[in-house]
């Protein structure tokens, strides 16, 4: 099992979320809620290593998340978590509603507190925006997803029909324009924390140097799900050359 699967599975609570739904986005009530439930049971496989309740990793992402959450909630109040999974892997992913998690490949990348402040808050913009839920709703998958799960439902099968169904909804990702915002809201909670503006796009430069020589392998999986293009380096430097110059104006 990958986490590209898993990443899907956030999509398949979705899904659950809009069973009863119509016209508009699920409740915040009912993202959490199936969000949690998506937690739950990815924690109880755990497919990619054991959760980090200790040691250096786990302190550097505690003490930035302390930072950045309350201003998460002022913009979408949910109950933020952010776990630490062992794993080389260099990824990080959100689940709607809240959950939040990071491998430690990635922290070790990360030069500084800063610089992870810059994943931290990025991951948080998909919750605030709410990227999986409109995503999903702009899908054509989506109603065969509904569909789907509405039959499992009733058939009580929910934990074996979702990874089933998520098998068909790998290949959705987040849009260019949901990457970019999730760049600007994320810049936003860096600086207003007085993280250095720089970091954000000293991350990006280092993630695509590594583009074109890791493919498929620690770095494919956060590659695959956050495409370091060109474009974004130069919109976080110029982010910050704005911040700096006092000419930047937060979304």
């Amino acid at each position: 099992m990958n986490t590209k699967k898993w990443l899907s599975g956030s999509l398949v609570i979705l899904a659950f979320a809009g069973v009863g739904c119509r016209g508009g986005l699920p409740s915040k009530e009912k993202e959490v809620e199936l969000g949690q439930q998506f937690a739950q049971e990815y924690e109880r496989k755990l497919p990619d290593g054991p959760i980090v309740t200790r040691g250096p990793e786990y302190d550097r992402v505690q003490r930035v998340a302390a930072k950045l959450l309350p201003l998460a909630r002022k913009d979408w109040d949910v109950p933020y978590t952010v776990k630490v999974i062992q794993s080389d892997q260099i990824n990080a992913f959100a689940v709607p509603g809240g959950p939040i998690y990071f491998y430690t490949g990635l922290i070790k990348l990360a030069a500084n507190d800063d610089e992870l402040a810059s994943v931290l808050g990025h991951e948080i913009a998909h919750i605030t925006k709410r990227h999986s839920v409109k995503q999903m709703k702009k899908s054509q998958d989506m109603m065969i997803g509904l569909a789907a799960i509405d039959a499992l439902i009733k058939g009580g099968n929910t934990v074996k029909g979702a990874a089933e169904i998520a098998a068909g909804l790998q290949q959705m990702k987040f849009s260019r324009g949901d990457e970019n915002q999730a760049d600007e809201f994320g810049f936003k909670y860096l600086v207003n924390m007085k993280y250095n503006p720089d970091s954000m796009a000293s991350f990006f430069t280092k993630m695509g140097a590594k583009t074109g020589g890791d493919g498929g392998g620690k770095l494919g999986e956060f590659l695959s799900s956050h495409p370091m293009t060109t474009k974004r380096v130069e919109a976080a430097t110029k982010r910050s050359t704005d911040f700096k110059k006092g000419t930047y104006k937060a979304p």
